[in-house]
Parts: structure tokens; C-alpha cells; sequence
């Protein structure tokens, strides 16, 4: 469904990202794991082509694109296949929940806007929020605008959905709320790909994971034998610096 090959990135003279590759199946969640700086959010922001790559090759859904040179119109046409929920949830704040979810509807998709209010509804009771239909954001928990941001993730009938970190914006006690809607997402056979560090949670829902460190790709496979089978020392250390921040 999606495919990467040799993707690159330099930002201010600094190489980003070093030549990575991943492939991603209809219903996949691919978890990207890894410590801070090691390029997670720049590989989601050149996949949605919020950042240009420098160097690399797209093939989606059959299609295949030079992404340094792939044109706005094609780029345009690819995320309407494509939904992006950002960890600082990026909701108007003069628009109520529904309208945040029916705006991208109505004025990017043209959707009229009883159709976009049904579609926008049926999403925030997806999430667990019809009844915040009405709130604005400073009336909403973070957890809830995170929802709120999931629901008009979805209410665009994505094939593929882009998570960063969509938890680390979040006060603790917030945080299982938004695990509990892209966990029911992932058992509906969402393909989805989450830039996270709530190991547990992908150990229990990915079913491929991406371990990035220094722009490169160290370790790509099933979760699994990523999981179970782990032989490479740096991983194993990885996870237990996060088993001692747990205590």
C-alpha cells in the first residue's frame, strides 16, 4: 500500500534523515520507536509531504513518486488519501468540535454541509464525544481536543492515518483515553503509522514497528519478533532506560 525507498532529509546543513525504507500494508499500524532527535516526526512530516524530501521514492496505492520533485497537484491528490493528527492538536479555537470536524469537509472537499454535520457527528461519537458537538476547545480537556482531532482525522474516510506522538502533549491520566480511540481504530483495520514513545501500547497494538535512531532505520519488522526476539543490544538498552523511568 505504501512503500518508501532511500528517503533523505537535510535541514540546516544537518542530515535528518540518512536513506530510510519501509513498507506499510492495508491494515497495518506501524509503531516508530527511538529516542528524542532521532528524525521520527521529520519521516512522518516528508511522508505527508509536509516536509519535501531531498531524496527518495513513494509508491502509493500503485502510484510512484519522485518525492523531491513530486508536484502540488499530486501531492494535493495523495492527501486526500491521508489524514495527520499533530501532538499539539492544531483545532480552531474560535470553531466549535463540530465545525473543526466539518471544515476540512466543507471547504477543502466541498462536501455540502449537511453531509459534512453527518459524517462530522458520526466521527466525534466515534471518538466518544457527540455529546461535546457544541464545546470549544478551551472547554475540552487535551485529551478531548486530541479526540476532537482524531475525529476529524477519520470523518475523511483516510486510507492511511499519520500520528505524531499523539499522547506527548498530554497530562498522564489523559493519556488512555486517546490509546483507547486509536486502539479501537486499529481493531477496525485502520492502516495507521504513530510516531510514539508509549512503548507498551505498541507492543499491544502495532503489528510492525520502525526503530529510528540518528536518521536511520536500526531496526524494520513484525512487532512480534521485534518485541519477543530482540538481539540488538542498543534496542534492549532502550527499553529498559524506559522500564527505569516507569519505576
Amino acid at each position: 500500500m505504501l512503500e518508501i525507498r532511500g528517503l533523505k532529509k537535510t535541514i540546516g546543513g544537518a542530515e535528518i534523515l540518512k536513506g530510510v525504507d519501509l513498507t506499510v500494508e492495508k491494515g497495518d499500524v506501524l509503531a516508530v520507536l527511538g529516542p528524542s532527535g532521532g528524525g521520527k516526526t521529520t519521516l512522518l512530516r516528508c511522508l505527508n509531504y509536509l516536509e519535501r524530501a531531498d531524496a527518495g521514492t513513494m509508491t502509493f496505492l500503485g502510484q510512484q513518486m519522485d518525492m523531491p520533485t513530486v508536484s502540488r497537484k499530486d501531492v494535493a491528490a495523495y492527501r486526500r488519501h491521508t489524514a495527520f493528527v499533530f501532538q499539539s492538536f492544531n483545532l480552531f479555537a474560535n470553531k466549535t468540535a463540530l465545525q473543526n470536524v466539518t471544515e476540512g469537509l466543507i471547504v477543502a472537499r466541498k462536501m455540502p454541509k449537511a453531509d459534512a454535520e453527518s459524517r462530522a457527528l458520526a466521527a466525534l461519537e466515534r471518538v466518544g464525544l457527540a455529546d461535546k458537538r457544541d464545546s470549544y476547545p478551551s472547554q475540552l480537556s487535551g485529551g478531548q481536543q486530541q479526540r476532537v482531532a482524531i475525529a476529524r482525522a477519520v470523518a475523511g474516510e483516510p486510507d492511511v492515518i499519520f500520528f505524531d506522538e499523539p499522547t506527548s502533549a498530554l497530562d498522564p491520566e489523559l493519556i488512555g483515553g486517546v490509546l483507547d480511540v486509536i486502539r479501537s481504530l486499529a481493531e477496525d483495520g485502520m492502516t495507521m503509522i504513530v510516531v510514539t514513545h508509549e512503548v507498551r501500547f505498541a507492543r499491544n497494538v502495532s503489528t510492525k514497528v520502525l526503530f529510528m535512531e540518528e536518521g536511520r532505520a536500526l531496526a524494520f519488522g513484525p512487532a512480534g519478533p521485534f518485541f519477543e526476539e530482540q538481539k540488538l543490544e542498543r534496542i534492549q538498552t532502550f527499553f529498559r532506560s524506559l522500564d527505569r523511568k516507569d519505576e
